[in-house]
């Protein structure tokens, strides 16, 4: 499987693979051909089924290979946020569930004015959140919002979104994408465009970006930009009329390897 954009397919069933054979044969039991199993069934809580998608890794949106934007979007729109900073209200994406804590990117812009932070959630909760890191030299920053006060059930509702380092590559002029923002309501403001150059550097931030023919509304700023696939390619950062710039997951992910 030579496509990176298509590998996290196989993870995601090797890894419901896994999860079948841990319930059907549980630890001390002997499984072959011909002998008893003994109880198939083991009682597990909520908790015990959130921890095991969390640590499985189970929790990303959904890849859709066929291409079909409007299956893509509705993928998506679990891992979109709206942020409340001070007066600011902007977008967000979640990069890593964990246990207890999303990890949220946006941009540093809209999170450097004030440190406390009001997320809002797809799954229709608010929950308070406390800034991690901003970056000096593009336009993102990193919050940590804390989930541990919701129910297991509207933890699972939520997801991460898709990052396969392989598919910025293979933008290129002309490439459809999708962005999802929060101005009007989480994950609520949705358009569709193209790729105008998937490398361009703009003056007015200092950095390269995915330049785009594609609207964005005030308060998208911080959501996601996506292929047709539904993998996260970049966050929506600037734009006027019809035209955006996107700063691409590649800068999104260096930073984010520098938080401490």
């Amino acid at each position: 499987m030579n496509d990176p954009c298509k590998r996290g397919l196989l993870y995601r069933l090797l890894s419901v693979a896994a999860c079948a054979v841990w319930l059907l044969c549980p630890v001390g039991k002997v499984c072959a051909a011909g002998e008893p199993l003994g109880p198939l069934i083991q009682t597990t809580t909520p908790e015990d089924e959130w921890l095991g998608l969390v640590h499985l890794g189970l929790l990303e949106t959904a890849e859709n290979y066929n291409g079909d934007t409007s299956q893509s979007i509705r993928n998506v729109m679990p891992a979109v946020v709206q942020i409340r900073t001070g007066n600011l209200l902007g977008s967000g994406i979640i990069l890593e569930i964990r246990e207890d804590s999303l990890l949220i990117a946006s941009n540093r812009h809209q999170l450097a004015g004030q440190e406390f932070s009001l997320v809002r959630l797809y799954n229709g909760a608010e929950v308070s959140a406390r800034r991690l890191y901003l970056s000096d030299s593009v336009d993102v920053g990193f919050i940590l919002a804390d989930i541990s006060q919701l129910s297991y059930e509207r933890r699972a509702r939520l997801r991460s979104v898709s990052v396969k380092s392989g598919c910025n590559t293979q933008l290129g002029r002309g490439s459809e994408i999708f962005m999802v923002g929060s101005t009007d309501g989480v994950a609520s403001n949705i358009s569709e465009g193209v790729v105008a150059d998937p490398w361009y550097y703009f003056d007015e931030f200092g950095s390269h970006m995915i330049y785009n023919y594609c609207k964005a509304k005030p308060g998208m700023s911080g959501g996601g930009t996506f292929d047709v696939h539904g993998h996260c390619v970049g966050m929506i950062t600037g734009g006027h009329d019809d035209e955006t710039a996107s700063l691409p997951m590649e800068s999104i992910l260096a930073e984010w390897n520098r938080i401490p």
